[in-house]
């Protein structure tokens, strides 16, 4: 009976001990997280909170003194606004092009780079040294091409024939969209390719030679066993690159400034013009709160339609 009533406080002194160090592992973890949260809240939540709090207020920077609730005619006004629909399809334009043709070529260069070719590490920095250069600068760099009297692009053109004339590229509205586009490719690629190029390299060569060893050909291979395997990667690099260039403000400030006529003004010129160059913050908040809001949706679409993907491909 002694021997068991041992026991059980013996017991008892492990499991408190257990719940103890468990509660203590607990406060530890919180303890590490509460500075990142804390830092989270102050630069991302309550900014975030202060925009929809000024989205639903009559809220200008010439009469601060009478900042009141104008019953969501903020939303009303700037979804029935003909300049907000067209920058936010030039938006969708200038994103979707960007992204597709940098993942495409980034594609492309990642199994280029992960075959067994010559100087392979020397083309990977070269090639990744458009990153890291800022955007502005990047931009100057690309208006200095475009010049339309001695730019070198026009020069190129011109000797061989395709031209006959020099083309006003970020003048014309024909062409300035494309331009920025391909300043932005440019720019981007180079993070698309080395983050494929990482993924490729986890790709259990045991799958793909069992492909081929079952009769399937290189495609064939690529498709069914390399892209399920770089799928995360994938979804995750695209997604980032998609919220990216939601966010470009620099290449279209500094190479057009939203000429010519509008053609190149998005919805970042677009909040930016109505919120500090007409003062209008309420309508600027509601513009970012709209924005934000068709992210979120697209994001969630996104992460589930290519999770199904994954998940059928595994």
């Amino acid at each position: 009976m002694e021997q068991n009533t041992m026991i059980n406080k013996t017991n008892m002194k492990k499991t408190g001990f257990k719940l103890n160090r468990a509660k203590n592992d607990r406060i530890y973890a919180w303890a590490l997280t509460l500075p990142a949260l804390l830092v989270l809240a102050v630069t991302i939540f309550i900014p975030m909170l202060q925009v929809l709090r000024m989205s639903m207020y009559s809220y200008s920077m010439f009469d601060l003194n009478n900042i009141v609730w104008n019953n969501f005619e903020n939303f009303t006004s700037v979804l029935r606004d003909k300049e907000f629909i067209e920058s936010f399809e030039r938006t969708l334009l200038y994103v979707f092009s960007t992204v597709i043709i940098s993942f495409v070529i980034g594609l492309l260069s990642a199994i280029l780079l992960n075959s067994p070719i010559k100087g392979r590490n020397i083309f990977r920095g070269v090639l990744f040294l458009p990153w890291a250069i800022p955007t502005v600068v990047a931009a100057v760099l690309w208006m200095w091409l475009y010049q339309p009297q001695y730019g070198v692009l026009n020069y190129i053109l011109n000797q061989l024939h395709i031209v006959d004339k020099n083309i006003n590229w970020l003048g014309q509205t024909n062409t300035a969209m494309g331009s920025i586009v391909i300043a932005a490719v440019w720019r981007q690629m180079p993070l698309m390719m080395v983050m494929l190029l990482s993924a490729l390299q986890t790709v259990p060569k045991e799958l793909e030679e069992a492909a081929i060893i079952d009769g399937a050909n290189w495609f064939q291979s690529f498709r069914n066993v390399t892209i399920p395997c770089i799928m995360s990667v994938i979804k995750s690099v695209t997604l980032t690159s998609v919220v990216t260039n939601f966010q470009m403000f620099g290449f279209f400030f500094t190479m057009t400034n939203g000429g010519p006529v509008n053609s190149t003004t998005t919805l970042t010129l677009y909040t930016y013009q109505k919120a500090f160059m007409e003062f209008d913050m309420g309508k600027g908040s509601a513009i970012g709160v709209i924005w934000l809001a068709f992210l979120i949706v697209f994001a969630s679409a996104y992460n589930k339609i290519l999770g199904k993907m994954e998940v059928n491909s595994d």
